[in-house]
C-alpha cells in the first residue's frame, strides 16, 4: 500500500517507511538517529551497532564531527599561509 498522509497518526498501529513508503506495523518501523526519519527494515543501512535510514546520515553521524574539524583545520591552514 502507498503512502497517504491522511492515513497516518500517533495512534494507527500502522507506519509509513520514509524510503519505500509502504506500510508496516509501528513494532517494524525503525526511526533513524541522526535525522529521525522512519524506515523498515528492509531499507535499514546498518552501520557500527546502529541502523539508518540511508547512508547520509549513517556516515554523518561517524564523521560529521571529523568534517567540521577538518575544515576549520584547513581554514587555519589557508589564514596562516595569509600571514606569513
Amino acid at each position: 500500500m502507498k503512502r497517504s498522509e491522511a492515513d497516518e497518526d500517533e495512534h494507527s498501529p500502522y507506519l509509513f517507511c520514509s524510503q519505500c513508503e509502504q506500510m508496516y506495523e509501528r513494532i517494524l518501523i525503525q526511526e533513524c538517529p541522526y535525522c529521525e526519519k522512519k524506515f523498515c527494515r528492509s531499507c535499514a543501512v546498518r552501520s557500527g551497532s546502529q541502523s539508518f535510514c540511508g547512508k547520509a546520515c549513517a556516515k554523518n553521524w561517524f564523521f560529521a564531527d571529523a568534517d567540521e574539524e577538518g575544515e576549520d583545520a584547513d581554514a587555519r591552514r589557508e589564514t596562516d599561509k595569509g600571514d606569513s
